[in-house]
């Protein structure tokens, strides 16, 4: 059997697993329930990996990429790595990078408004996030500050 073959050639352990699996229906007619708990898996679980096999072949047993990952995306690999290189020029002249300015760009790209939040979260993905302080007010007492954490009561 083919699916034997495949096993010992495998180096994935996920592949691995889902070969088990297609194996225990075929070679002694287990039904999904008792694969699931051979394999600790949800019986749905083993059902989908069957189903996979029936319609698609050996195919789904191999290679086969997990869910994990960034699925849903606006922009490709390279439009990304393109619009960082645009700003790093500017970054490595010793320019603050606003996010203002990165977001219209990026709206320029995909062709339509983009909340904040992904502006930000492509920045942090990238290494590029830097938290600033926060602002303080510019007549602040400072002689008043430095009293109040000498005399305030410690906890």
């Amino acid at each position: 059997m083919r699916s034997k073959e495949l096993l010992k050639q495998t180096d994935s352990v996920a592949d691995q697993r889902r070969m088990q699996e297609v194996l225990m229906r075929a070679l002694d007619a287990s039904p999904p329930d008792r694969i699931a708990e051979v394999k600790v898996l949800s019986v749905a679980t083993a059902r989908v990996i069957h189903s996979l096999f029936l319609g698609e072949g050996v195919a789904c047993l191999v290679g086969r990429s997990g869910r994990g990952g960034k699925r849903l995306t606006l922009l490709t690999p390279e439009q990304t790595e393109q619009l960082l290189e645009r700003h790093a020029a500017a970054a490595a002249r010793g320019e603050v990078i606003k996010a203002g300015a990165f977001r219209r760009d990026y709206q320029e790209l995909v062709g339509h408004k983009i909340a904040t939040s992904t502006v930000y979260r492509l920045l942090a993905r990238s290494g590029w996030r830097k938290p600033a302080p926060r602002p303080s007010h510019p007549r602040k007492d400072l002689e008043a500050e430095t009293a109040l954490k000498i005399n305030s009561r410690k906890k």
